[in-house]
């Protein structure tokens, strides 16, 4: 649905983007991550037509970036890391303006407006002026704003900054909501927890490029959801990494006579069974350690001292 190949954008002598490409399959919520200057803007405002690249290519669905800019405005949906909103607008002035933004017929318009009330929780608010929203309910309104035009595509930009814990929960419940309903999302965040929670996919960016870890290991796909990670240490020398690499479902990161760290497909039951795969085996385990794979530690391996290993 996404697919961006040998993106390139320079702001006189700066490169906002340096070759970098990306692939997002139909209904995959994926996360950009990446420090402060990394290019995640310019990208996703290239994607959403509003900057012009100057060499590569970003289609959205069947559509080229470039060459079909109405097209892909008409299947996306586009919420920037600062978004403005009508504060002296009442909240189904403000839907009903950007429903007609969007050339909505009538029938569709309303039936939209209705929809996007519902989806945002604000159908018992609808007169409320908006200026009185918390900063949750606003974000809310906002994305409600972004869907209401039936987007297949949502190019979110830091979407829940600033807002409080019960505000980020329920931000995530709704994008787990959409992606349900088939809507491919693309989404840049600081919040690592957050894109854990709710990405089927994390790409990594730095100086514009695809990034890999300090090992040369290009970093382009989040754990998967449901994984966990084990380390089991052992009182002699093992063959266990030789025995874990046989198992369906176990992903080996490292193995030593001593020591094995993976990660597990089916949570505590998948740890549980590798556990008891290595007993049989006749391993003498001195600790075993479970937890759930972290994406902070990740960012923190690949982008900490010179920020990771930028690869084109």
């Amino acid at each position: 649905m996404i697919e961006v190949s040998d993106l390139r954008k320079s702001y006189k002598r700066v490169r906002g983007l340096d070759g970098f490409s990306l692939r997002v399959e139909t209904g995959e919520i994926v996360g950009l991550v990446g420090p402060n200057g990394a290019g995640k803007t310019s990208l996703i405002k290239i994607l959403a037509t509003l900057l012009p690249s100057d060499s590569g290519t970003a289609r959205i669905g069947d559509w080229d970036v470039r060459t079909n800019p109405a097209e892909v405005r008409a299947t996306i949906g586009y919420l920037p890391d600062v978004a403005g909103i009508y504060q002296d607008l009442r909240i189904i002035e403000f839907l009903e303006f950007f429903a007609d933004a969007y050339h909505l017929r009538p029938g569709k318009r309303e039936e939209a407006i209705e929809q996007a009330l519902r989806v945002s929780g604000l159908s018992e608010r609808r007169e409320e002026y908006v200026e009185h929203l918390s900063l949750g309910w606003k974000q809310r309104l906002q994305l409600a704003k972004t869907l209401i035009h039936g987007p297949k595509v949502l190019l979110l930009d830091e979407p829940a900054s600033g807002l409080d814990p019960l505000a980020r929960m329920a931000f995530r419940e709704q994008l787990k909501k959409l992606r349900a309903d088939g809507i491919t999302i693309l989404v840049s965040s600081h919040i690592l927890a957050d894109l854990e929670d709710v990405c089927s996919q994390v790409v990594f960016i730095s100086e514009g490029k695809n990034v890999a870890d300090p090992q040369g290991v290009v970093i382009s796909e989040a754990p998967k959801m449901g994984t966990i990670r084990c380390v089991i240490e052992f009182q002699e020398n093992s063959k266990a990494g030789e025995l874990a690499r046989s198992l369906a479902g176990v992903n080996v990161l490292e193995a030593t006579t001593t020591l094995l760290r993976a990660e597990v497909e089916g949570g505590e039951r998948g740890a549980a069974q590798l556990l008891r795969e290595l007993l049989e085996a006749g391993a003498v385990v001195s600790h075993f350690d479970t937890k759930l794979n972290d994406l902070e530690e990740r960012y923190v391996r690949t982008f900490q001292g010179v920020g990771g290993k930028a690869t084109q």
